[in-house]
């Protein structure tokens, strides 16, 4: 077995998730403050706001990345202005983007923090899609990576054995929400299909809506955000509702390894190994690792509108945050 549940309950808080997170945010806002370019810029935001917009619900792991950053940039730049954030909901990120691309000024006074989705829905072109991320112009970026787990009850009771309980979920399929065919969600649906997963999939939910129906048991299984982990999963696991079997695991140094804010649970590569005697490979390989880079390597990612001035984006950070920095 990759774990019990007394010991993923007792290493793992609810907070936990959001301390790390923490500590990448104030390691991002280090190198902000410490760049040449910054004390370099001519810009002083003194008395003004500054909005961001996140194109996701109030109660996901985007909107939680955010709001991580909001008090340290509000001291970071010049003249240390109020962030206001603003959520606008809708299309797996895609109403909000459309919009800010429409209407954000080029000024350094507006920002917006989009996600894996919000790529994923450019690169698949969905029709709705309005906006040019290319365009836009990026200060800084932290992966985010993902968790899938089940209600304890789904098919006749679950172990604390991922491996078996995986076979669990092959055998009777489970119902799933997701937001949209071409958001993050893809990767994930992917990773169930070469797992022999084939759930039932309603779409048009989003990931706060889901997680309550979950609860409610109109959903068996599903998957989120590890930005969320603390406050909405690690509950359910600590009551005994609910068992983790797998993560999207994280690449470090090329190599890919378990997510380090759970390294007792597998990810995707060790069970699908575990399940078909071999690792995945070929095409399909290929396929979930390009769909893997955009949804965990790419997660989270801090952008200015297109043709915002030179001087307005000085303060971009020269390093990204990886999750090493939350250890």
């Amino acid at each position: 077995m990759f774990g019990s549940k007394r010991t993923l309950g007792r290493q793992f808080p609810a907070r936990s998730t959001l301390s790390a997170l923490a500590v990448a945010a104030g390691a991002a806002l280090t190198f902000i403050a410490a760049s040449p370019a910054l004390a370099q810029a001519d810009l002083d935001f003194a008395g003004e706001e500054i909005e961001l917009m996140v194109p996701y619900g109030p109660g996901g792991g985007s909107n939680t990345h955010n709001r991580l950053f909001v008090l340290g940039l509000q001291q970071t730049l010049p003249g240390q202005p109020t962030i206001v954030v603003r959520n606008v909901e809708g299309g797996g990120s895609i109403t909000g983007t459309n919009e800010f691309a429409a209407r954000a000024e080029p000024d350094g006074r507006a920002f917006i923090g989009v996600g894996s989705s919000t790529i994923l829905n450019q690169i698949l072109r969905d029709p709705s899609v309005r906006y040019d991320l290319g365009e836009f112009i990026p200060f800084l970026s932290s992966p985010g990576g993902s968790i899938v787990y089940a209600r304890s009850d789904f098919a006749g009771g679950l172990t604390d054995d991922p491996i078996e309980n995986i076979r669990k979920a092959i055998e009777n399929p489970p119902t799933i929400a997701s937001q949209t065919i071409t958001s993050s969600d893809i990767g994930m649906l992917l990773s169930y299909d070469l797992l022999g997963i084939k759930p039932k999939v309603v779409f048009g939910i989003g990931l706060g809506e889901s997680r309550a129906g979950l609860e409610r048991g109109e959903f068996q299984m599903r998957h989120d955000t590890m930005f969320s982990y603390g406050d909405a999963v690690a509950p359910l696991v600590e009551e005994g509702s609910a068992k983790l079997l797998f993560t999207m695991g994280y690449e470090e140094n090329g190599e890919m390894v378990r997510d380090p804010m759970v390294p007792d649970v597998p990810h995707f590569l060790e069970v699908y190994e575990a399940i078909y005697g071999e690792p995945l490979s070929g095409i399909e390989y290929d396929v979930w690792k390009s769909l893997f880079n955009v949804r965990v390597m790419a997660g989270k990612v801090l952008m200015l509108p297109a043709g915002t001035p030179r001087k307005s984006s000085r303060f971009t950070p020269r390093r990204r945050v990886t999750r090493s920095n939350c250890r």
